[in-house]
């Protein structure tokens, strides 16, 4: 474990710097990326942590495509830029990372069956981000099925469905390639894998947008008579709450989300088993 512990270290240093100098993360995302990166693969697997670092990179190769375009959209109703923080980071990979725990404490399939469902879910949920706002048309409200402008929390698209599944699926099917190579710490390659990561990370991503459509945190700015998640809209004017819960900002709704998606990924490897 301790010369896991050191490689992973060195190589969740190395990508979360690339990611640094590449503005994908801010100082206290590298942070982040390192504490998670160095603890999945020491206390988890190789397979593991690679599995987070796929998510983090291809995150961030996602936010520069049409940048200019989604930086619009972002200045007006995102909370944060496109520079993850640590408590970014946290909210999509602290599940993983507690299970790594939970597996290096008692080893069990249950750990690696969470651990996909939270990472599916991450990938699938920030996938259907970057690429869903770049749709022509109008996504709808997940409760209302009414059309809404883009960036909208809670509202949905066919091109955002199509990358929520791609990015989900990606995540199973590299969880196993990379057992296949040896690198699960024992784990044996299952089909299961796919499975769980794939329907796990969907239903967690539009968990994602039900609490985003329902109880999530939104303010209200009465310049633009715009609904945001900024405190300060992007014409320099305060906000006010406006609906949902005042704590349940969007990190929240990403942990909650994870959660929800690890918990479907464990009930089908549950049921695979």
């Amino acid at each position: 474990m301790l010369l896991r512990l050191l490689a992973g270290f060195g190589l969740s240093l190395l990508v979360g710097g690339l990611g640094y100098w590449r503005r994908s993360l801010s100082l206290s995302g590298w942070l982040g990326a390192v504490l998670i990166g160095t603890l999945t693969v020491g206390c988890g697997s190789w397979a593991w942590g690679w599995l987070i670092i796929l998510f983090f990179a291809s995150s961030s190769l996602l936010s520069k495509v049409g940048k200019r375009r989604k930086a619009a959209v972002a200045l007006d109703k995102f909370s944060k830029d496109d520079r993850r923080d640590l408590w970014q980071a946290m909210a999509n990979g602290g599940i993983p990372l507690i299970t790594a725990l939970g597996y290096a404490w008692q080893p069990h399939f249950a750990w690696w069956a969470l651990a996909l469902g939270a990472t599916a879910t991450a990938t699938a949920d920030t996938w259907a981000t970057e690429i869903g706002t770049l749709s022509k048309g109008r996504p709808f409200m997940l409760t209302t099925f009414k059309q809404v402008e883009r960036g909208r929390s809670g509202a949905i698209s066919g091109l955002g469905m199509a990358a929520t599944s791609l990015g989900a699926l990606l995540i199973g099917l590299s969880a196993w390639g990379l057992t296949s190579l040896g690198l699960g710490n024992g784990q044996e390659p299952q089909v299961w894998f796919v499975v769980a990561a794939t329907i796990g990370g969907i239903a967690g991503s539009l968990a994602d947008s039900l609490l985003g459509a329902t109880v999530q945190q939104m303010r209200w700015c009465d310049h633009c008579a715009s609904e945001t998640e900024r405190t300060i809209h992007k014409c320099g004017n305060q906000t006010r709450h406006y609906r949902g819960l005042a704590w349940l900002n969007n990190d929240w709704v990403n942990l909650i989300s994870t959660g929800a998606g690890a918990l479907v990924a464990l009930l089908i490897a549950v049921l695979a088993n």
